[in-house]
């Protein structure tokens, strides 16, 4: 098998050029709808308290941001994570969102 490849080696070559040169131009003749959109549409809200437990933060401001964060317009996923000194609260808002209009608001 591999003798009749070495025998034929131009048309080996030939046929992979022929296979790269229609996958360059079907990846450029893809439409744009077929093309996943890859932005991410993220708000982070970060809350400092030096020296206090992530028990102390959960309680006293996790919950109460978490509340209120809640009825933001389209939100579409809420996470949030406390640690020592710092508590963190991802938003995740779908595409086609203002970004701007919802920033404002959180």
């Amino acid at each position: 098998m591999f003798e009749t490849l070495i025998r034929r080696g131009t048309l080996i070559t030939v046929i992979a050029g022929i296979v790269a040169t229609l996958g360059v131009v079907a990846a450029f003749t893809i439409p744009v709808q077929m093309i996943p959109n890859l932005e991410v549409r993220e708000i982070q809200v970060r809350t400092s308290w030096p020296g206090a437990t992530p028990q102390d933060i959960e309680k006293e401001i996790v919950i109460e941001q978490e509340e209120y964060l809640r009825t933001v317009p389209s939100l579409q996923r809420l996470t949030s994570t406390a640690s020592y000194g710092e508590a963190r609260i991802e938003l995740e808002f779908p595409y086609g969102v203002d970004i701007s209009d919802t920033l404002i608001r959180v």
